[in-house]
């Protein structure tokens, strides 16, 4: 393992006083329309021993991350490769099944950026059934038929929820 590289003069007190410490840290993240609180009892960071500082270096980022992921349930980074490589697929391959960019589909296997939840479902899901990757990699098979369809599978059928009509708003107001 290489050793971890961060300035050791402290961004606060301009100290050279920076060593690794552990801590127990917590933070807060809004992803997706939600919030998670995520702990890292053991995280191992740059800390001040001046003034109390901590800086956050790549490895931190990574261990919190991993953490968050962890809580919200999403793929880890080495998942989401592990299986496009299983597949036998690129990430170019993958990317163009899923309709992503492949500068995307890297950030996410890189762990530079989180996916969200409902494309985290989507790898899941190609991932997991064949019928599905086949589907998306024709694309004639995802045409839509002009009309939709009158029901609902009655596993998907939902009462209509009591909801004030819209028929009498004017259109200006909408």
């Amino acid at each position: 393992m290489t050793e971890r590289e961060f300035s050791k003069k402290c961004g606060k007190c301009r100290q050279r006083a920076v060593t690794l410490d552990t801590v127990c840290y917590t933070v807060e993240f809004d992803h997706d329309g939600r919030k998670y609180e995520v702990t890292v009892p053991d995280l191992v960071v740059p800390r001040c021993s001046n003034c109390g500082t901590i800086a956050l270096d790549e490895e931190a980022n990574r261990q919190i991350s991993a953490a968050f992921r962890r809580k919200a349930g999403l793929l880890s980074p080495e998942q989401i490769r592990q299986h496009r490589v299983a597949l036998g697929l690129t990430q170019q391959g993958l990317a163009d099944l899923l309709s992503v960019g492949v500068s995307t589909l890297s950030r996410w296997e890189t762990g530079a950026q989180i996916q969200q939840r409902s494309l985290d479902r989507f790898l899941r899901a190609a991932f997991v059934f064949p019928e599905l990757r086949q589907a998306l990699a024709e694309d004639p098979a995802l045409q839509l038929p002009e009309q939709p369809p009158r029901q609902l599978d009655s596993a998907w059928q939902e009462e209509p929820a009591e909801s004030p009509s819209l028929r009498n708003v004017p259109d200006s107001a909408l």
